[in-house]
């Protein structure tokens, strides 16, 4: 017998703050204790570009994801509601705003780190890198459901305590001034918005006991998909480095 929508959602996000290796991983726990080299934490940062400089297309593939090949009232009403996420990720001040795009920040982040521009679009990327960021985008083309539950519900709700603590470590232990953080500070503020906004969204859809088992598996598999990446970085760059 499926849960109540509402309980449902909540035993997802808990269940994503309790596994996420975006907060339990070791390789970050090392970051925020500053036990890594910079040149370390430069190549791992860098290697996290797969997914971070296209994160304006996983964004809008969330609106193609909503409704068949003729969309009905409600789905005009979701595409609409998701507006406000591709605008963030491809920059405010593409309408008149202040802020740039999240993809933007994040070059300027690896610069502070000390790549050039050139270097940050031509990284060789780990197979486990690569893996991530197919299993990722996978979920955003395969419905409305696994878009959310993949993003906004498996990371997006768990991103804020993340990006404070790696904000705090790249300042505090790796000598990133906090005018290159921005790529940090800017997703700390607008994370709960994201999680909040999937979570009216997939309410009226996780009614079933099949919905709500597609609910849970995408959540699981973008998880997964995370530890993947973080065990990948850690082999090539902590251990594989004789750390």
């Amino acid at each position: 017998m499926p849960l109540r929508p509402e309980e449902f959602a909540a035993q997802l996000l808990k269940e994503a703050h309790d596994t996420h290796p975006w907060l339990h991983h070791p390789l970050f726990h090392l970051i925020w204790d500053g036990r890594l080299s910079r040149d370390q934490v430069r190549d791992i940062v860098r290697q996290q570009g797969c997914f971070f400089l296209d994160t304006l297309r996983h964004a809008a593939w969330k609106i193609i994801s909503v409704g068949g090949s003729t969309p009905t009232w409600d789905d005009l009403q979701r595409q609409r509601a998701l507006i406000p996420l591709v605008v963030e990720e491809g920059g405010a001040d593409t309408i008149g705003g202040t802020q740039t795009g999240h993809a933007i920040l994040f070059v300027r982040l690896c610069e502070a780190l000390g790549l050039t521009r050139d270097e940050v679009f031509s990284t060789d990327y780990l197979p486990t890198t690569i893996i991530e960021k197919n299993e990722l985008f996978l979920l955003q083309r395969s419905g409305t459901i696994e878009a959310l539950c993949g993003g906004n519900i498996a990371t997006e709700s768990i991103n804020a305590i993340h990006v404070e603590r790696m904000a705090h470590a790249l300042e505090r232990h790796y000598g990133v001034p906090k005018s290159a953080l921005t790529f940090y500070h800017v997703h700390m503020e607008v994370e709960a918005d994201h999680r909040d906004r999937a979570v009216r969204i997939l309410e009226p859809l996780l009614v079933t006991d099949a919905d709500q088992k597609r609910a849970r598996s995408a959540t699981r598999r973008a998880i997964t998909a995370r530890r993947i990446c973080a065990d990948g970085l850690m082999e090539a760059f902590v251990r594989g480095a004789g750390a």
